[in-house]
């Protein structure tokens, strides 16, 4: 496998979903990696503990996502091979300097502010 780093602004959290009998559970979430002309938006699958990592996310933030590339072939029944790419995600942190857990929700609204 080949491992990535995708660092840009989240445009799109999706819901998790769930596929099959198995209860299979994937979460997309979409990162803008390009500039205004060329946005480039990077659509990454995020799947089992990973999960939990990127539900924090919101639309907006700056991230770095470390992933991975797997590659598919498959064949069609009118014997055309066709071959896919998918982006999975396995650990998020901000591309601002941030801590990871910083990613996430904080409860403390009463900081005191140091001026």
């Amino acid at each position: 496998m080949n491992d990535v780093k995708i660092t840009g602004e989240v445009v799109f959290v999706d819901e998790v979903k769930e596929y099959g009998a198995n209860a299979f559970r994937k979460h997309v979430v979409v990162v803008k990696t390009g500039d205004d002309k060329w946005a480039n938006p990077i659509p990454v699958e995020f799947t089992k503990e990973a999960i939990e990592k990127s539900t924090q996310l919101k639309t907006g933030q700056s991230v770095v996502i470390d992933a991975r590339l797997n590659g598919r072939e498959w064949k069609g029944q009118d014997g055309v091979t066709k071959w896919f790419v998918s982006v999975n995600g396995y650990e998020i942190s901000s591309s601002v300097g941030e801590s990871p857990s910083e990613l996430e929700p904080s409860d403390d609204l009463n900081e005191e502010v140091p001026f």
